[in-house]
């Protein structure tokens, strides 16, 4: 159990959410919560949590929606922020969030982990983890479903890619094994 919960640590490291703050238009029509409910967008770079109007910020989100992230071959990990976005404000405080290697077609369930909020009745959550290779692979597509108590609030696909580890195809023989010992 120790080891499984070492390698979770080691696999993800998620920082703290913050709630969105726009301006009161944001709440009349056209809003991030309204456009992008039920869906993770993901980015290379930071997500803001603060715009001049509602549509500035959708506008900029539609800018930093990445699906394709590379591996940073120094740490042999992948950065990814998100912003996900629910149908209904959320009565609660905490949330699942769970990853999925999808990349044959069937789920394979690769991590799973509670989150806190900061208030109840957020509509949405800005942060950011880090998936490592070890625990991940590389060149596998990932479905992030956020949770809370069961009911799906909000999903979305990304992949991570990287160099495939390749054998180099030499084979070193100490003199021992040449000699046939």
């Amino acid at each position: 159990m120790r080891r499984a919960h070492l390698m979770l640590l080691s696999a993800i490291l998620f920082c703290s959410t913050i709630a969105l703050i726009l301006p009161e238009d944001a709440q009349a029509g056209r809003s991030p919560e309204r456009v992008f409910a039920g869906n993770v967008i993901t980015s290379k770079t930071h997500i803001p949590t603060r715009a001049k109007s509602a549509n500035a910020y959708i506008r900029t989100l539609r800018k930093l929606k990445t699906r394709q992230f590379w591996e940073n071959t120094e740490t042999k990990e992948w950065k990814i922020y998100f912003a996900a976005f629910f149908r209904k404000p959320l009565n609660d405080l905490e949330i699942t969030i769970k990853l999925y290697d999808v990349t044959g077609g069937q789920p394979h369930l690769k991590s799973s982990f509670q989150q806190f909020l900061g208030t109840r009745g957020q509509k949405s959550v800005v942060s950011h983890l880090k998936l490592s290779r070890e625990h991940f692979g590389v060149n596998r597509q990932i479905l992030m479903v956020v949770e809370n108590r069961g009911r799906t609030l909000a999903t979305g696909k990304f992949k991570i890619l990287g160099k495939q580890d390749r054998p180099s195809g030499n084979v070193v023989f100490t003199e021992e094994e040449a000699a046939g010992h």
